[in-house]
């Protein structure tokens, strides 16, 4: 999985369940990106605004239980650059909303 996080990037190669689920995994190292767990953002795709949020998630996967965030936006699914293996970049926007942007390798 490759993930790179900046001060207004993050990139994050999607699995077959982000895609699924209509969700990006935001790794621990990028946490401090975004806002709070239940905290709306906005995402923009293109050049329209969508309603996201920031969710945690409970996880056993390694002990001891711990918490996932994701960043989940509806408009997320049926994106051309959303599907599994994709890179992409969620940006942080001067405006304090979020953008979401493939990128090709």
């Amino acid at each position: 999985m490759l993930v790179s996080v900046s001060r207004s990037t993050y990139r994050h190669r999607l699995s077959s369940e982000d895609v699924r689920k209509g969700r990006i995994l935001i790794t621990k190292d990028a946490w401090k990106l975004f806002p709070n767990a239940g905290d709306p953002v906005n995402l923009r795709i293109g050049a329209r605004r969508f309603p996201a949020e920031i969710l945690a998630e409970r996880c056993v996967c390694v002990p001891p239980e711990h918490e996932h965030l994701h960043l989940r936006c509806d408009a997320l699914k049926g994106q051309p650059g959303f599907k599994s293996g994709a890179l992409v970049v969620i940006a942080k926007d001067s405006d304090g909303g979020y953008r979401f942007v493939e990128e090709r390798s």
